[in-house]
């Protein structure tokens, strides 16, 4: 069941990963940013560009389904990149990065 609009407010998001002490990334998400020649300063800047149409969908985790947990996914392009980014967690205050990667065409 996918959603049309993001369950966690973009404002918040952008607010939550200001900096980058404040990052939450799963180590996945830095691997594949850090692929792309991206450092965590990077991803910061980058999550700061998003803006509201560039949300893509907002979906349940389902691998493996964690009930009350919604994946909102952006793409945006930025740094010669074209950027898939998903956010993930119950409320804005668990939220986490969890894709940071190029966008498969």
């Amino acid at each position: 069941m996918r959603k049309p609009k993001p369950h966690h407010d973009l404002l918040a998001i952008k607010t939550k990963f200001s900096d980058v002490d404040a990052l939450e990334i799963t180590r996945t998400a830095e691997t594949t940013a850090r692929k792309l020649g991206y450092g965590l300063q990077d991803v910061v800047d980058a999550v700061q560009e998003l803006r509201a149409s560039d949300f893509v969908s907002s979906s349940p985790a389902h691998s493996p389904a964690v009930p009350g947990v919604w994946h909102d996914t952006y793409t945006m392009r930025w740094g010669g990149h074209h950027l898939y980014m998903k956010f993930a967690g119950t409320t804005i205050i668990d939220i986490v990065l969890v894709s940071f990667k190029e966008k498969q065409q």
